[in-house]
């Protein structure tokens, strides 16, 4: 007889062959890439009919660009930070101004200008008008349609081994395909750290296609590419010192004060410009106190010094954001502002402008940074220096110091007022650790050979009565020096701050003070020379001690 099956026996082997069949699927489907080809109209963001894709270097805009009437036009947005900084439109959205290295032009924008359109609430700049200012190649490709701008100088670039290897929109063979790629054909390389995949290589193709290629389909070697064009003296140049610069801010309120820089210099060494406190900003219409004096640039260049005034916004009749961001987002009072600085430096044959505009809230950056680049051309073509002063980034981060360092000469970063009265807590003027992260932030966006570093030459006496709030006043070195003799106290060094500490309790009231010393702007001095920083300024001449320059020339040297 035969042996019946079990039903059990049954069920297990269709389970069993239920899994294997479920395994094989699983594998062949987790390691069969996909062929799916992503929509190049959703790619380049098309959505209306007449939208064309727009690719800036290694950037795929998520705004496209406008065909009307036949021209191209591009997002102002887009062009502003991405293309050409120099293009710039009016806080009403009426006039368009392109800032070249040496002029400025004024170009009205209007539903039915050819020049820039608005276009939905939106400006839009004619691309033939972009041309015309800006060092770039564009290439335009259809199916779909779209733009291909490139301003880069220089890239670095790898090679396709094999016809039709995908390049996909992600790093993954399950990854939708965005094109194949043509044996041989050169794929520029994506430079951003933070999107690098193990055995990917993220690229962007000339017409426009940025993704993912597999290593095994590239030969890995890098090639470096230097693009030769002609700048049509559309690329900012830049005056620059043939040695660091040690430069000591002088601050003159008064004409009175311009009368005493040769007594002021008695005991200065190793400084090769000087920064005088010139121009304060009066009244929103940009109105200033100009204080410039052809005595004092005669004293100066007798001393070999070279003279920068300084323009400021807050030593004079106004002295707040709000006025600040009336005066510079006003065309007309930037006007007024350039035209009576750069006069009056020309009128003294001072040698340049030093701008340290201090109340810039986020709204006004833009306006400042327009500012920064009228200013820039009146200086050039004046052959004048241009230098801008800026707190630690971590206090600035709305200002673009790439920018800055585009159309100025230097870059002044101001590693001080770590705390300052009204501060919540007592502390550092210029910590070690305060002063690192400011050169280190400020070199992630300015070269190295445009970055200056002003150092304190002052420190703050802290009070606080308890349990109230501190209390700080300003005190050069010889009064801090002063104070802690009088007192009778010793001071001790902290390893964190790198300065000498000192503090002092007198019934309720607590005394503190952390000094700025030779000690402590000897550490300074050596992260400014380890960075190979351009140089040091230094806030403000006259609260030093006599010795602290020699100490600075020892480390500021070519």
């Amino acid at each position: 007889m035969k042996k019946k099956k079990s039903p059990v026996g049954v069920v297990l082997v269709l389970a069993l062959l239920v899994a294997v069949a479920g395994a094989v699927t699983f594998v062949v489907t987790r390691f069969t890439e996909t062929k799916e080809v992503m929509d190049g109209s959703r790619y380049f963001n098309l959505s209306e009919e007449n939208d064309i894709g727009l690719v800036v270097d290694q950037t795929v805009s998520d705004v496209p660009a406008k065909v009307i009437d036949g021209k191209i036009y591009l997002p102002y947005e887009t062009t502003a930070d991405e293309i050409n900084g120099s293009f710039f439109v009016s806080g009403d959205k009426t006039t368009l101004i392109v800032t070249t290295p040496t002029d400025k032009h004024m170009l009205s924008v209007s539903e039915t200008s050819a020049d820039a359109r608005s276009i939905d609430g939106g400006v839009y700049i004619a691309l033939d008008l972009v041309r015309e200012y800006t060092d770039m190649d564009c290439e335009e490709y259809t199916e779909p349609q779209r733009l291909v701008i490139s301003t880069a100088r220089e890239y670095n670039q790898i090679r396709a081994t094999k016809d039709k290897a995908a390049i996909r929109y992600q790093a993954g063979i399950k990854s939708p395909v965005l094109r194949m790629t043509i044996d041989g054909e050169s794929l520029r390389l994506v430079d951003e750290e933070d999107t690098e995949v193990d055995g990917w290589a993220h690229v962007i193709t000339s017409d426009g296609y940025r993704g993912y290629i597999s290593e095994e389909a590239v030969d890995g070697k890098s090639e470096p590419v230097t693009i030769t064009r002609d700048d049509r003296g559309l690329v900012y140049t830049h005056k620059l010192l043939d040695k660091k610069i040690n430069m000591a801010f002088h601050q003159t309120t008064s004409h009175a004060a311009n009368n005493v820089l040769a007594e002021s210099l008695t005991d200065v060494t190793g400084i090769n410009v000087i920064a005088p406190t010139w121009f304060f900003l009066d009244s929103e219409d940009g109105d200033m106190t100009e204080i410039s004096n052809k005595s004092y640039v005669e004293t100066a260049h007798g001393a070999g010094l070279l003279v920068w005034g300084v323009l400021n916004d807050f030593d004079g009749q106004v002295n707040s954001s709000e006025s600040t961001l009336a005066a510079l987002s006003s065309e007309a009072a930037r006007e007024k502002m350039i035209r009576t600085s750069v006069d009056a430096i020309l009128d003294v044959n001072a040698d340049g402008i030093c701008l340290d505009i201090e109340k810039i809230s986020d709204e006004c950056a833009p306006y400042f940074l327009e500012f920064v680049r009228e200013m820039s051309a009146e200086c050039r073509k004046n052959d004048l220096f241009l230098s801008v002063c800026d707190y630690v980034p971590r206090y600035t981060k709305s200002l673009n110091r790439k920018e800055q360092a585009r159309v100025c000469d230097y870059v002044i970063c101001m590693c001080y007022d770590e705390h300052i009265n009204g501060s919540e807590e007592a502390g550092s003027v210029a910590s070690l650790p305060f002063v690192e992260s400011g050169i280190r932030d400020t070199l992630l966006e300015v070269p190295a050979e445009q970055t200056v570093i002003a150092i304190p030459f002052f420190t703050r006496l802290w009070k606080t009565v308890s349990p109230g709030i501190p209390t700080a006043s300003a005190m050069g070195m010889l009064e801090a020096e002063k104070w802690i003799r009088s007192n009778n106290l010793s001071t001790e060094w902290d390893d964190v701050c790198a300065q000498e500490y000192v503090e002092m309790n007198s019934g309720n009231t607590r005394y503190q003070m952390w000094l700025e010393n030779n000690a402590s702007l000897e550490e300074k001095l050596k992260l400014i020379r380890a960075a190979d920083c351009a140089g040091v300024a230094e806030w403000k001449l006259g609260l030093e001690k006599a010795d602290v320059w020699d100490l600075i020339a020892e480390y500021i040297v070519d």
